[in-house]
Parts: structure tokens; C-alpha cells; sequence
């Protein structure tokens, strides 16, 4: 459970940035009144961040919306998590050289938060709130248009709204755990790849993630479809099985890139 309902002021040392970066974030620091007490950010939209990668993490509760524009794949190793594929190489077709988001399509919420964060602080026992510095919108101080992050002596509303949120994502990142452990211990993820083949002739090969196996699923014992009943995971798995239709949409995509 995300705690510190209301950021804390840091005592004594400056607040250390948390050794492993998560996407998009170069310098994320726990949000302190003393330090950050004149930043603020600029109200723009700029999702230039989110421009170099192919894949974003996306929740459970997301699948509906992403599955209409991402097929949703499953990352490699012992905790396998979902993400949306928003591009076949190291780019994300759907933020443009101006730094929107496509037009229409869902913007998943890891990226709506940004620069806002929960990261674990093992030495506290608990998950803090951080902005990350590193931001083009964040100002340290002296930017008169500028959204406070603290006024008079109290986190002010960005503030409040970005914890109110962080903490609804954060709480949904442990049910979508959950759902993907039940589906490592079913064995139903395998690992796969997705191969192109664009107009000029040229391939494409993208591969280290995972997908769900429909003739696994299909050969599931009867008490384990009923136990994935109750707990609402089929309409996630059916989700992201029709979610594959979507790679054909990327492809129509990396052709467009690239004529540009």
C-alpha cells in the first residue's frame, strides 16, 4: 500500500534519486517541501519523452481502451508485466515532432503521469511521491507561469492531483500483478515475436516479449477457467488476445514513417 498521503519534508540530507530509473524519468527525487518549495511546471503538453520507445506499460484496468489501438504483449523474466507495442523499432508512432498523441488514440496512464511517480524507498518502508527534475517542464524556481508544487507551506492542488492519481495507479499495478501471476503459474504466456515486412522490402523483427497462448487457454482445466471467472481475468485475456489485430495497424504505421 502507497503511503505518505501528504509529501513529507525531507530532515537533514538531500533526498537521494532512487537508484533504478523507471521509463522516461532521468531524475526522479522525492518530493520535499524545503526543496521544492519555489519549482513548479509549466502547463504544456509536450509528450516529446514518450517519442523513443515501442512499448509502455499499461494496467489491467486499461486493457479496453489499449486493446482498440496496441496489441498488448507480456514482458520477459520472473514477474512478467503488460505493455502496449506503440511502435516496431525504438520509436513510438504516436507522438508526433510536435510532441502530441495521436489524435484518438488512448493515452495510457503511465504516460499521463508523467513526471510524477510512487518509487519504493527500501530505507523508509514505503513508496514516496517524486517528480522527476529532469523534466522539460519542471522549474526549479523563478518561472512566474509555472504551477506550484507547494504554496504557502502545503502541497498545492498539482501536487495533491498528481499523489490522488500515482496512488489510483499504483493500487491498480498490484491487481494487474496479481493477474499476471495467475497467468505465469497457468503457463499461458509464451514468448513470441512479431516480424514486418514493409513496402520498400525492408524487415523488421521485434521480439523479448511475451503473448498469451489461446491453445493453452483453450486447454485449461475446467476449475481453473471457473477460478479466472470470479476473479474477471477472462475478459482481460480475450482483451488482449484481440488485441493482436492490432500489429497489422503498426505496420501500416512503420510504412508511413518510413516515406516521411
Amino acid at each position: 500500500m502507497a503511503k505518505s498521503a501528504q509529501p513529507k519534508s525531507t530532515q537533514g540530507t538531500e533526498p537521494a534519486a532512487p537508484s533504478s530509473l523507471p521509463l522516461f524519468f532521468k531524475k526522479p527525487m522525492p518530493l520535499d517541501m524545503k526543496r521544492h518549495a519555489k519549482a513548479g511546471l509549466l502547463p504544456v503538453q509536450d509528450l516529446s519523452f514518450a517519442s523513443s520507445t515501442n512499448s509502455i506499460l499499461v494496467n489491467a484496468v486499461e486493457f479496453f481502451e489499449a486493446a482498440k489501438q496496441y496489441p498488448i504483449v507480456f514482458t520477459q523474466g520472473e514477474n512478467p508485466l503488460p505493455a502496449a507495442i506503440v511502435g516496431l523499432e525504438k520509436q513510438n508512432y504516436f507522438v508526433n515532432e510536435k510532441g502530441s498523441w495521436k489524435d484518438g488514440a488512448y493515452q495510457p496512464a503511465y504516460v499521463r503521469k508523467y513526471p510524477f511517480v510512487f518509487m519504493d524507498m527500501p530505507e523508509r518502508k514505503e513508496f514516496l511521491l517524486c517528480i522527476d527534475e529532469g523534466a522539460s517542464q519542471y522549474k526549479e524556481s523563478g518561472s512566474k507561469d509555472a504551477l506550484p508544487l507547494y504554496k504557502d507551506g502545503q502541497p498545492a492542488e498539482l501536487t495533491r492531483n498528481a499523489l490522488e492519481f500515482c496512488t489510483a495507479y499504483h493500487n491498480h499495478h498490484q491487481l494487474t500483478r496479481r493477474f499476471c501471476e495467475d497467468l505465469k503459474v497457468a503457463n499461458l504466456l509464451t514468448p513470441t515475436r512479431s516480424d514486418a515486412k514493409l513496402f520498400n522490402g525492408r524487415e523488421i523483427h521485434l521480439g523479448g516479449f511475451q503473448a498469451i497462448d489461446e491453445k493453452r487457454l483453450n486447454a485449461l482445466p475446467e476449475a481453473t477457467i471457473l477460478e479466472f471467472f470470479k476473479k474477471g481475468w477472462l475478459p482481460l485475456i480475450y482483451a488482449a488476445l484481440m488485441s493482436s489485430s492490432n500489429w497489422k495497424k503498426l505496420v501500416d504505421m512503420a510504412a508511413e514513417f518510413e516515406k516521411e
